[in-house]
This record gives C-alpha cells, structure tokens and sequence, in this order.
C-alpha cells in the first residue's frame, strides 16, 4: 500500500533528465512525459474496436543479439508505472544476478463514455454461456480471443518493426482479469508467448470456465500436440480472506467463494503434476490489491532471467 501511495511522488523524483529521455523515436511513437526512457503511442484494432495507450521502457545499453527481451504488461495504466521503476532498477544490478535488460511492454486501456470498463470484455474467454459469470459490471464478456488477436497480429508487428525484440524471448503478465486472459492464452494459443505469469487469476469467472480451457491443453500436452511454456502463478496469501469492509458492504461470501488462493494453488499443482514447468509463489501478507507490486517484481525476473530451453528439449513425459 504504501508503495501506492509514494507511486506520484516517486515518478515526479524520477522525471528523467535530458541524457535520460530517447533522443530519437520511431515514427508515432513519443516520449513519455512520466516515465523514465519511456516512449507512448496510441494503437487502434481492428478486431476488438478499441484504442489502447502502449507504453515502453527501453534499457540504456544496446540490444544484445537477437534482440532484447519483452515483458507484455495488461493493464497497462496500473502495472506499467511500477514495472517501469523496477525494472530501472534492475537494469543498474541485475546482470550480477542473472538479470539482464529487456523491453517493458504497458498495453492500457481507453475509456470512453459508452465503454467504461472495456477490460471486461478484452480479459474474459469466449464460453457457450455467460449469462451467469459471477462479473456484475454489467460490461460486455468474452472477448479474449479479439484481444489475443490484437496482441499477434496488429500489436507485436508494430513493435517488431520498430524496436529490437527478440521473437523467441517474450513474455506475458496479467493481474485479476488479467490473470485470467494469461492463463486462457496459454490454454489456447501456448506459443504466442515463452513465459506467462498469471497473478492473483480470476479462476473463479463463469463457473471456473477456464479450468475446462485447462483440461482441454492437458489432453493435448499428453498427445505431444501441444507447447508447454514455462508458467508462473502468484497470489495473496489474503486474497480469499473477507476484510472487515467487506462484512460492511456485504461482500465477504462473495470473496470468501471465490476461493482465489485455493484455485490459483490448485491449478498450478496440477499442471506441475502433469509434467509442464509450472510454479506457484504464495505472497504472505498481501491482498488482491498489493500483490500486484510483488508479483511485478517476480514477472520482471522470470521475464528477463536466463533463456529457457526449447519446449521441445524439455521432458515432456506425463507420470
């Protein structure tokens, strides 16, 4: 929390100065007037309708060859603004530690008036039935594979075309709703990334609809049909407990139901159980809120630490 709270004044000590700001951007792309060597741009898509805000941080040092690595961030507008200032900071004394520079990807929401929480709708899988998903938003639902297709086919050719990405080194992080797209895109569409990290998931929407997008990739990971990148699942260690607020506003057997910290524990179990190189961190003393800082940290390490093998050279044998 009070990482939060010091966020406003942290970024204005962080203002960069001349030798910090990108002297020279690609077309479209602007410096950020926030974030330390940050450029923006706003990206329209074809397949979901909607515009987003794309932030990056560029690392000082040149790419090395093949191309830097990529941390994709959703929600943007949150998760950027904090992995922007860690991943700074990692860039000064990580590579003692196996840590070495990369590209942070921000992908942030617009909203407008007749699209007030478009996430909803971008974060949720396409299921037969929604009319009883546990989101009262009232936001439109099951969108994830027009967004997906934003990522692939509009989003990363930009970048790609702009920027020294290495193809085969890329990451993605989501939180909540987030945490749930990443987890569906690795159900669906495993190679779209190398590395995904689902925090704080929202397993429990529309009836755990995802862990059928699960069983669905396991039986196709023991037929051998299907890429098994690796996965990291983090969550609160309060996450599933009510807050005394929530008594107040009768929300504490909603959160309790949920069940976040016994889902997001049991799903990655089971894919390790299965054979994929699937982990599990248990952030003590956190909540829904603040484990996004914490799991940012952990997504900066796992998306930037030393390259994993091909998928195809690792044991791919089930017990």
């Amino acid at each position: 929390r009070a990482l939060f709270l010091l966020l406003p004044g942290l970024l204005t000590a962080a203002e960069p100065s001349a030798p910090e700001k990108i002297s020279s951007a690609p077309a479209g792309w602007t410096q950020s007037p926030a974030f330390v060597r940050s450029l923006q741009k706003r990206i329209h898509s074809t397949h979901t309708g909607r515009e987003y805000l794309i932030f990056l941080s560029i690392p000082e040092t040149p790419p090395p060859a093949g191309g830097f690595p990529v941390l994709y961030l959703l929600d943007g507008e949150t998760a950027f603004p904090l992995a922007a200032l860690m991943s700074q900071k990692w860039r000064e004394h990580g590579p003692r530690l196996g840590i070495h520079p990369g590209i942070v990807v921000g992908i942030a929401h617009l909203k407008t008036a007749q699209d007030k929480n478009p996430r909803v709708e971008d974060f949720t899988p396409p299921a037969p039935d929604l009319s009883a998903t546990g989101d009262f938003s009232g936001a439109p639902q099951g969108g994830a594979d027009r967004f997906l297709d934003f990522l692939e086919q509009e989003l990363r050719p930009q970048l790609a075309a702009a920027f020294p990405l290495h193809p085969r080194q890329q990451t993605l992080f989501g939180h909540s709703y987030g945490g749930l797209f990443t987890l569906h895109t690795l159900f669906t569409r495993p190679g779209s990334f190398q590395r995904y990290v689902a925090a704080s998931p929202s397993i429990w929407w529309n009836n755990t609809h995802i862990l059928k997008e699960r069983d669905a990739f396991l039986r196709q990971w023991r037929k051998g049909n299907s890429s098994a990148p690796p996965i990291l699942v983090t969550v609160g260690d309060q996450e599933q407990t009510p807050l005394p607020h929530h008594q107040a506003q009768g929300r504490a057997n909603l959160v309790a139901s949920r069940k976040m910290v016994d889902h997001a524990r049991d799903l990655a179990a089971s894919l390790s159980a299965a054979g994929l190189p699937a982990q599990f961190l248990l952030f003590p003393d956190e909540n829904h809120g603040s484990a996004l800082a914490t799991a940012l940290n952990h997504a900066i390490r796992t998306a930037f630490s030393k390259p994993v093998p091909p998928v195809e050279s690792q044991n791919r044998e089930t017990p």
